[in-house]
């Protein structure tokens, strides 16, 4: 049993650092919670993908390899947590010149000494960058508009910890308050191309509890605005159950194809909590309309589908 766990971390990680291949970062949080033993890490960046700066070893500890980002630096740190050493072992082990560390930004923190997370920014990180750390939190940048959004970042993420808000939570907070601050300066207003967060778990094998990530797909989409829009999805389907949100959406895509139709808007009023009625012209389907209307009947034949199947499944 040891050993096929041990098989299915290894390649869980395997997938995560090796075939992402080189990422890179400008601002991301780790966090762990001593209680729940759970850890995330949550990333923004202006790259197409920011995905796989880091690694978690459920229950143990985690970390992050950034800017210029060094898949194998990453893995051996991952191995070592895994081996159970100190997180300022690990980032003596990495400095070392064939990993590349001036380059890289580093951070790990472990579960037995939760407290003294280690970091280092190497001499060739570009402004602004710097990293802070307290009980159970690291915050780290490179690339930043401004000096004060490290700073930033880590109230934030303190701020929510008092609260004592879930780690996914404070990861949230903690990502936001880095945009608010300015973000990664390569992309202006936009603020990050892309973004992740990251929770696991500790009885977590071969996948995260809850893995969130935006890509750079485009060239507008703020990717840390993309993220809370997944996330709060995310936390609706938690909290009311994946059918009774599959219900809630279904309602919702109703009132969108009513009034694509031309129906009374009032009508989508009463019908729906929170109306899409705004969102779309209602008083005639023309040409311009007419992609839209298809794709919400398309999209609400496929939950009406999944509600189906899911019916005939707990019916057996």
């Amino acid at each position: 049993m040891k050993s096929t766990t041990i098989k299915s971390i290894w390649l869980s990680i395997f997938f995560v650092t090796v075939l992402c291949g080189p990422t890179f970062a400008t601002w991301s949080i780790i966090v762990a919670d001593p209680k729940t033993k759970e850890i995330g890490i949550a990333g923004a960046s202006c790259t197409m993908s920011v995905y796989g700066i880091g690694a978690i070893v459920p229950g143990k500890g985690a970390i992050v390899v950034q800017a210029m980002s060094n898949g194998l630096a990453r893995l051996q740190g991952f191995r070592m947590i895994m081996e159970g050493a100190s997180a300022a072992a690990i980032l003596e082990k990495i400095r070392h010149p064939d990993y590349n560390p001036e380059h890289q930004q580093y951070a790990i923190l472990c579960m037995s000494d939760i407290n003294h997370p280690a970091t280092y920014t190497g001499t060739k990180n570009f402004l602004h960058a710097g990293t802070l750390t307290g009980n159970g939190i690291s915050v780290q940048g490179n690339t930043l508009t401004n000096a004060d959004e490290l700073q930033a970042i880590f109230d934030a993420a303190v701020k929510a910890q008092k609260d004592s808000l879930p780690v996914q939570d404070i990861l949230m907070l903690a990502l936001e308050a880095g945009a608010i601050a300015g973000g990664d300066k390569r992309c202006g207003e936009r603020k990050a191309s892309s973004a992740f967060l990251a929770v696991c778990k500790p009885e977590d094998i071969d996948k995260h509890w809850l893995n969130l990530v935006i890509y750079g797909n485009d060239d507008h989409t703020n990717a840390v605005e993309a993220l809370r829009e997944k996330f709060d999805d995310w936390k609706t389907k938690e909290k009311i159950g994946i059918n009774a949100f599959r219900i809630y959406r279904v309602a919702n895509l109703s009132v969108a194809a009513i009034n694509l139709s031309g129906y009374d808007k009032r009508l989508a009023t009463l019908v729906s909590v929170t109306p899409l009625s705004k969102s779309f012209p209602s008083f005639y389907l023309s040409p311009i309309h007419l992609p839209a209307y298809l794709n919400t009947w398309l999209v609400l034949l496929r939950e009406f589908q999944f509600l189906l199947c899911d019916s005939h499944r707990s019916s057996l």
